[in-house]
């Protein structure tokens, strides 16, 4: 069995957003995405994966191609892979349970930022 505290995995850093990976599968990526007041997280894509978010905590703005909407703890939300991906603004410190399915094949999903 392999558990983890998801609360050790929200850790912010002031120079740039950190990701904690919980699961790193062919199959799923599993991490927490930690972004502070002020950071930012540019559009990219998912290459051919779904990609899963629901907000711990925190505050700002999910875009998904042309549309912008307000994240805050609690809410859920998908993206395919095409999709052009950004948060755009975080207004208090945010942080991200983020499931991506499947595991995309470029490794640079699967690094932690420290």
């Amino acid at each position: 069995m392999d558990l983890k505290i998801i609360e050790e995995s929200i850790v912010y850093n002031d120079n740039n957003l950190t990701k904690r990976i919980l699961f790193a599968t062919h199959e799923t990526l599993c991490f927490v995405l930690n972004l502070k007041c002020g950071q930012i997280l540019p559009a990219h894509k998912h290459e051919n994966s779904g990609v899963v978010y629901y907000v711990l905590s925190g505050h700002g703005l999910v875009q998904i191609n042309n549309e912008t909407e307000e994240i805050k703890k609690g809410v859920v939300g998908y993206a395919k892979g095409e999709d052009d991906f950004s948060i755009p603004q975080v207004s208090e410190d945010l942080s991200l349970l983020v499931v991506i399915s499947p595991n995309p094949s470029n490794k640079l999903y699967s690094k932690a930022i420290e």
